[in-house]
C-alpha cells in the first residue's frame, strides 16, 4: 500500500477527524463510550497510519541507501578519469608529444579539412556556373 502525497492527507485527516470525536467523548460530561464501530475504526485508522510511517521510513532509507551508492560510484568514476588522464599525460610523454601538441596537431588537421571542404564548395559553385 503505498500512498501518495494526497493519499497520506486524506488519511491524515480521517485520522484527525477520529481523535476530535474521542476527544469530545472524554469531553462529554455525560460520559458516553465509545461504541465498537468506533473502536473499529479506530482500530484500523491507526493501523493505516502505521503502515504508512513503517513504509515512508522504508522509502526514506532506501533514497538514502541509494544516494549513498551514487555519490560512491562518482568518486570512484572521479578517480578512474584522473588515473585515465595521468596515463595519457605519460603516453604522450613517451611518444615525445605534449597535450598542447596533440591539440595543435588536431587543429591543424581541422584546418586542412575545412579548407578542403571550402575548395569543394567553390569547385561546385563554378561547375554550376559553367551550367548555367
Amino acid at each position: 500500500m503505498i500512498l501518495q502525497g494526497g493519499a497520506f492527507s486524506e488519511k491524515e485527516e480521517q485520522l484527525r477527524a477520529t481523535l476530535a470525536k474521542l476527544d469530545s467523548i472524554d469531553a462529554d460530561a455525560a460520559g458516553g463510550a465509545l461504541t465498537s464501530e468506533d473502536l473499529t475504526l479506530l482500530r484500523r485508522q491507526l493501523g493505516e497510519q502505521q503502515t504508512l510511517v513503517r513504509e515512508t521510513l522504508d522509502r526514506l532509507a532506501q533514497a538514502q541507501e541509494e544516494s549513498e551508492h551514487i555519490a560512491r560510484r562518482r568518486d570512484e568514476l572521479e578517480q578512474r578519469l584522473q588515473t585515465l588522464e595521468a596515463e595519457y599525460e605519460e603516453l604522450l610523454g613517451a611518444c615525445g608529444h605534449t597535450p598542447s601538441s596533440v591539440r595543435s596537431h588536431a587543429s591543424i588537421e581541422k584546418t586542412i579539412h575545412d579548407e578542403e571542404n571550402s575548395n569543394l564548395d567553390i569547385a561546385d559553385s563554378m561547375g554550376e556556373l559553367k551550367v548555367k
